[in-house]
This record gives C-alpha cells, sequence and structure tokens, in this order.
C-alpha cells in the first residue's frame, strides 16, 4: 500500500540531492565573486598607485574591468529569483511518472552545466594564448607607451583567463560528480 501523506523516498532523496547542489552552487558563486572583488579592488589601487606608467595602469584597469563581468555572473549562481528552491520543493511532492521525468530533468540540467563549464575551460585555454600572443605582438608597435599599456592589457588578460581556468576546472568537474549523483537515485514509476 502507498502512503500518499508522506513523500516518496526517492522524491525526498532528489530533493535532498538537489539541496546540496544549491549549496555547492552557492559556494562557487561566492568564489567567482571573491576572485571578482579582488580583481576590482586590486586593479583599482593598481590602477590608481601606477596611473603614470601605462604598463600598469592598463593592467589596472583590464583587471578591474574582467573582476567586474565576473562579479556580475557570479550573481546567477546564488538563485536571485529562488527558482530552484521552488524547484527542489515542487520535486519533493512529486510521485511516479512525474518524479521520474524531474530526475532526468535534474540529470540533463547537470550534464548541460558540465557541458557548458568544459566550453567555458576552452575560453578560458583562448584567452591566455591571446593574452600571450597580444604581450608578445606589443613590441609591433612604435609608441613606447603603446607597447606598455598592450602587455599591460595582456598580462591582466592572462590572469583572468588562469583564475577561469581553474574555476571553470573545477566545476567541470563538480558538475559531472552531481550528474553521477542524480543518477544514482534510482527511478521511481
Amino acid at each position: 500500500m502507498i502512503d500518499l501523506a508522506s513523500p516518496d523516498p526517492v522524491a525526498a532523496r532528489l530533493a535532498t540531492v538537489e539541496e546540496g547542489f544549491r549549496d555547492e552552487r552557492v559556494h562557487a558563486g561566492i568564489a567567482l565573486l571573491s576572485g571578482g572583488a579582488v580583481s576590482v579592488i586590486g586593479g583599482g589601487i593598481v590602477a590608481g598607485v601606477g596611473y603614470e606608467d601605462p604598463f600598469w595602469l592598463s593592467f589596472g584597469l583590464a583587471s578591474a574591468g574582467w573582476g567586474a563581468i565576473n562579479a556580475l555572473l557570479s550573481i546567477s549562481l546564488f538563485d536571485p529569483g529562488g527558482g530552484a528552491a521552488a524547484s527542489i520543493e515542487a520535486h519533493r511532492a512529486m510521485r511516479g511518472e512525474e518524479l521520474a521525468r524531474a530526475r532526468e530533468e535534474v540529470l540533463r540540467a547537470q550534464h548541460g552545466s558540465a557541458t557548458l563549464f568544459a566550453l567555458n575551460l576552452g575560453l578560458d585555454v583562448f584567452y591566455v594564448a591571446t593574452g600571450a600572443l597580444l604581450f608578445f605582438l606589443a613590441d609591433q608597435l612604435d609608441a613606447p607607451d603603446d607597447r606598455a599599456a598592450l602587455r599591460g592589457y595582456a598580462a591582466a588578460q592572462i590572469s583572468q583567463g588562469a583564475f577561469l581556468f581553474v574555476f571553470d576546472l573545477v566545476e567541470w568537474i563538480a558538475a559531472a560528480d552531481r550528474a553521477d549523483r542524480v543518477a544514482e537515485i534510482p527511478f521511481s514509476r
């Protein structure tokens, strides 16, 4: 006999796993927001102190710009609209075929996240490689200040690309692990 008054054990397990995912995303958001804030503040300080040197001015401003973008991107990891929390509660109440579809949705979402982070990892390599290329192409510029400014920007791009590489690699691995945890939840029909 099915007890409709208590939650389906599979639904309860799925909701518990999803709550862990939400917490992991918040920690990732904190890491990205912190990295962005350090870049904005540090970049601002470097640009302010080294404003007379084109290398340091460019490095500082570029670091602050990249940091601001990272900080803005981190917002999505905090579930600002509460959609993830509402979805978890909806899944907790599901049974049967509806629950099986929800489990597959969550599994697909984690595979999608892993794919997105893998793609971002490729972009991070591109950021570092193009930053290195710009650094060495600066020698082709005639004006010494332009060379220094381009090198400063390139150094900032390399450092930001390296930070994002580590972040995206960790999140790619984490998303793949989350997908594995969902896959371990049995089907309920």
